[in-house]
């Protein structure tokens, strides 16, 4: 099925985020395999405020129905060869909490990633987010949501989109959509020092697959 003609999508302006926020909280995190996988079900104060951060960026987008009603949201944000070494230090201000746990999952991908000095170049555009509203999903809004961030991230002088998917259907998306997977960790594979796995999702999200593309 058609993207719906009357779906606009446009980027978070300052004044959007308490509504795009709410969007997620209803529509993405409740469904998103590192916050479900691990205790307690909500979402961290300092997650979503890490989602917020990227607004400032400009690659943030919802797509609006009827120009009012939010059923989608995109988080996106820049990032360099230094990404891991900031979210070293996140991780070490959060130690101990949900947020932390999620972070160290993070961490270890960015390490064993770094698509920026893979590829050879000086910035890349990452989107941490995708939630679409379940009375429009299998309609194209999340696709027509990667393919915005990609031009964003073009007319910002960025050469790649890399998204670390944690869910088996954005991963299937990003085949979809041509992505190319660089990298895959299995959930049961992070465990904690005793060797208990600290991530549990629900089946059937088993890994997390990081995909790129080059702009």
């Amino acid at each position: 099925m058609s993207v719906p003609d009357d779906i606009e999508v446009r980027v978070v302006g300052s004044g959007d985020g308490q509504a795009m926020m709410q969007f997620l909280l209803e529509h993405y995190y409740r469904e998103e395999p590192l916050t479900v996988g691990c205790s307690p079900p909500e979402p961290d104060e300092a997650d979503k405020e890490f989602l917020l951060s990227n607004i400032p960026h400009g690659a943030c987008l919802i797509a609006l129905q009827g120009g009012t009603r939010i059923v989608g949201a995109l988080v996106a944000g820049p990032k360099d060869a230094h990404e891991a070494d900031h979210l070293t230090e996140e991780l070490v201000k959060h130690a101990g909490t949900k947020w932390g746990r999620i972070l160290s999952l993070l961490t270890r991908i960015e390490r064993q990633t770094n698509v920026c000095q893979r590829y050879g170049i000086p910035s890349a555009m990452h989107v941490h987010a995708v939630g679409v509203d379940p009375t429009l999903r299998r309609r194209g809004v999340a696709a027509l949501l990667v393919k915005a961030v990609e031009e964003l991230a073009r007319s910002q002088g960025h050469r790649l989109v890399v998204s670390d998917c944690s869910s088996s259907y954005s991963a299937r998306l990003m085949e979809r959509l041509g992505y190319e997977l660089i990298h895959t960790i299995r959930y049961d594979e992070f465990l904690d020092e005793s060797g208990q796995q600290i991530i549990r999702p629900p089946a059937p999200h088993d890994c997390i697959k990081t995909f790129v593309t080059l702009l």
